[in-house]
């Protein structure tokens, strides 16, 4: 926990900032700063209009980084991290509280919008950032704003819109990993009402980790495997950890005097080579536990994941009067996700897993607007959404090698008193922990280093499928109204009503028969928001914002019965501050979230169901800023900075011990910052762009239980491009290095694999150089 003299002087700085601004420089004489404009409160604003703590990202400075995923976007934001080691379960964590949950019966804690259409889905969030205008990140509970889902904040994506001006724009790009990427705009008006834009992006990167299986230095050789339906399929040895987009995207806009409509049809595709959840008990054949190191996973043809998502909107705009404005829209998605992963991180084959979630999402929302340009602002809406979703689970293992594992497992915890479940609390040093896997991990090995077997036991068994059904229907009315009571003070007040329905099918395929278990819960709850802003001057505006967050609860149903967690609530209160001039502009906040009934999810380590509890009530704080200082034309400088005090209460809501009491919540760093330095030369006739991003963050724990090992260090990583161009030329030429110190970090560990006993570990990126080549007409 950081103290309060730390905190305290954080606030005081970040107060202080602005002033930065006055100092004498070139700058003082010159607007380098455009007026930034947001639709957070659904409709446009400039954003020191919005009495909400939020961080804006132009799609200049997205293409000036290279940022073309949403993990890499969260390096620069504070108090933001965002995991994307694959498109099938991407990790959402703003202030501290994350959103990883698999279950498809689960509500998000975290909304991601897409032009205006909730993709909040795990397995439609993680979307390639291409033809970007900009992303708002709004931070705490948003209920009137941005729905159901957003709890504890918002991430709202907006691609560009269709212009009245031809316009076209190719870059190519290649890097030492033998990536490759493509990505075109082509924007064209039909006549003076209507216009088109299309926009593509093409990405292949190989695997990072070097995959040894399936040859003749690995433990089964070049052995066919089992696939989850009983086929026998030849062993696969793709490398592990890579990249595949192919994506894209069209809009249409038609505008008329007194109505827009705008319509969409979108589709990506990836096929990536598989996660490297590598063992770090486990080692390859002649090789080490490292995660920076080779892997071998001989799952065959099915290691990797493959995702198809498609999806169509609409929405139209019409101005019933000079004052009152009517929005409608509706939206269809489809997503089809299948991947194969190794659950253990080895050769052996104590559990491999394959799934499908297939799912489709649509609905739609209205909404009146009043604004008279003067003192009252007001909006009435509601919305409907369905999602419906279907996910089958199958586990393969070697039946004697699992046996022998599950065995050795329960004698030794029994023995020694210290659980090889990463879920579970403990108070063992990591060498106690070390120590006793290295027992279970040589019972599973010969004197002479093979794996062992037996001829009475076949070589792969395949339990399930468990098939995880869920279907959600809600419907939500909103209203909200922002009144100035002076000139300078204005009031927000809103409210959201929700009334959903959750059921929830529950399916086990096993030896001794195929058993169903279903529930259902019908839910309802009203949300309110209340936001007060005051405009001190032209440069300054504070405002302090309260909203209450839910997350809906969560109907279980297996052999114990069907249970139905508690809504998990969340109070949340902001003070904050905003700040623009001419060269200078800076936002910053300090924050309280207070939790109850907080619901936590894990994995079944068998038949890796995702199950969500409730486990207490918790507090926490922070504080936040980001500012950027334009010295001239040539030279601007954007930081960051977080702090954050997230931790679990002592005690259960019912006042009995918890067992994560103090714990530190996974992926929350006491401190993280980022800073950003952009600079122009002259070189003869050559315009030279350098861009240095370096992003830092202190200690993160992988799993809530803080179980010994599973945490990442304190780290920083940079990023350094420079782009060459020339006045009038159509062409631009760009050299660049991402991680250019070639830091080894991990961006996730303990996985499926520590449910078991045996966690996994996900590595970060490498150092990896490139050169990109851009054409704009």
């Amino acid at each position: 926990m950081f103290s309060k003299t730390l905190l305290a002087s954080a606030i005081f700085s970040a107060l202080a900032a602005p002033t930065f601004a006055n100092t004498d420089s070139p700058a003082d004489e010159k607007d380098y700063i455009e007026e930034i404009t947001v639709t957070a409160q659904m409709r446009e604003q400039s954003i020191m209009d919005v009495p909400v703590t939020m961080d804006v990202i132009s799609g200049d400075f997205l293409e000036r980084t290279n940022i073309m995923e949403l993990d890499e976007l969260s390096r620069v934001l504070p108090n933001v991290q965002i995991q994307e080691q694959a498109v099938s379960l991407p990790s959402f964590n703003i202030r501290g509280v994350t959103d990883d949950g698999s279950s498809v019966s689960a509500t998000p804690r975290i909304s991601v919008y897409q032009d205006g259409f909730d993709i909040s889905k795990k397995t439609v969030s993680s979307v390639a950032l291409y033809d970007i205008a900009r992303v708002e990140v709004l931070k705490g509970p948003q209920p009137t704003l941005f729905g159901v889902a957003a709890a504890n904040g918002a991430i709202s994506i907006h691609s560009h819109l269709p212009t009245n001006e031809k316009e076209a724009r190719v870059q190519l790009g290649y890097d030492t990993e033998s990536g490759k990427e493509a990505e075109f705009m082509v924007n064209t008006p039909i006549n003076d009402n209507h216009s088109v834009r299309i926009a593509g992006l093409y990405r292949q990167m190989d695997g990072i980790v070097e995959n040894n299986a399936c040859s003749e230095d690995s433990y089964y050789g070049n052995a066919d495997m089992i696939d989850h339906l009983g086929n026998t399929v030849p062993c696969n040895s793709e490398d592990l950890q890579g990249i595949s987009v192919q994506a894209l995207r069209g809009t249409w806009k038609a505008s008329y005097d007194n109505f827009e409509i705008i319509a969409r049809a979108s589709m990506e595709y990836n096929d990536q080579p598989g996660i490297a959840f590598k063992s770090g008990s486990i080692a390859p054949n002649g090789g080490d536990t490292s995660p920076f190191t080779a892997a071998e996973f001989s799952m065959g043809s099915e290691l990797g994941i493959e995702r198809t998502l498609q999806a169509y909107d609409i929405s139209l705009d019409y101005d019933i009067s000079n004052s009152l404005m009517f929005h409608g829209d509706a939206y269809y998605k489809d997503v089809e996700v299948s991947e194969g992963f190794d659950a253990d991180g080895s050769a052996l084959r104590i559990q491999d897993a394959y799934f499908d979630n297939d799912a489709t999402l649509s609905g739609g929302s209205m909404r009146l607007v009043y604004d008279a340009g003067e003192k009252l602002v007001a909006f009435v809406g509601a919305s409907v959404s369905q999602d419906d979703s279907i996910l089958p689970y199958y586990v393969m293992v070697d039946p004697f090698v699992r046996g022998t594992f599950d065995a050795v497992k329960a004698q030794l915890e029994a023995s020694s008193n210290i659980p090889l479940n990463q879920n579970i609390a403990t108070d063992a040093s990591l060498e106690e922990i070390e120590a006793l896997r290295a027992m279970l991990v040589s019972s599973l090995f010969n004197a002479d280093g093979t794996p062992i077997s037996s001829a009475d036991f076949p070589s792969t068994i395949i339990q399930g499928p468990y098939i995880f059904e869920a279907e959600l229907d809600i419907t939500s009315y909103v209203a909200e109204v922002s009144y100035f009571v002076t000139d300078k003070v204005n009031v927000t007040a809103g409210v959201r009503y929700i009334d959903e329905t959750r059921y929830t099918k529950n399916t086990y395929t096993l030896d001794s028969g195929t058993f169903e278990f279903e529930g259902e819960g019908d839910f309802d709850d009203t949300l309110p928001r209340f936001a007060v802003s005051y405009d001190m001057n032209d440069n300054w505006n504070l405002y302090a914002n309260y909203a209450r967050g839910r997350r809906s609860p969560v109907v279980n149903a297996d052999f114990s019965g069907v249970s139905t967690t508690k809504a998990e609530i969340v109070d949340s209160y902001d003070l904050g501050v905003k700040y623009q001039s001419n060269n200078f502009t800076f936002s910053g906040a300090v924050f309280t979230y207070e939790y109850s009934d907080y619901q936590q999810s894990y994995t079944d380590p068998e038949t890796l169901q995702s199950i969500t509890v409730t486990v207490g009530d918790s507090t926490m704080s922070g504080i936040e800023g980001m500012g950027t200082y334009h010295y001239s034309d040539t030279l601007s400088i954007t930081g960051s900075i977080g702090f954050l005090d997230a931790e679990f209460a002592d005690e259960t809501a019912d006042g009995s011990p918890f067992q994560y009491a103090g714990n530190k919540f996974r992926l929350a760093p006491e401190v993280s910052g980022a800073i950003n330095i952009n600079k122009e030369f002259e070189v003869q006739n050559w315009l030279v762009n350098v861009n240095w991003l370096t992003s830092f963050q202190s200690e993160v724990f992988f799993e809530s239980s803080n179980y010994p090992g599973l945490s990442q260090d304190t780290h920083s990583l940079t990023d350094i491009s420079v782009q060459f161009s020339q006045e009038a030329s159509s062409f631009a030429y760009e050299v660049y290095l991402e991680n250019a110190f070639d830091k080894e970090y991990v961006i996730d560990a303990g996985n499926t694999g520590g449910g078991l006993g045996i966690p996994t570990y996900v590595r970060g990126m490498p150092r990896i150089a490139g050169v990109r080549f851009y054409y704009s007409y």
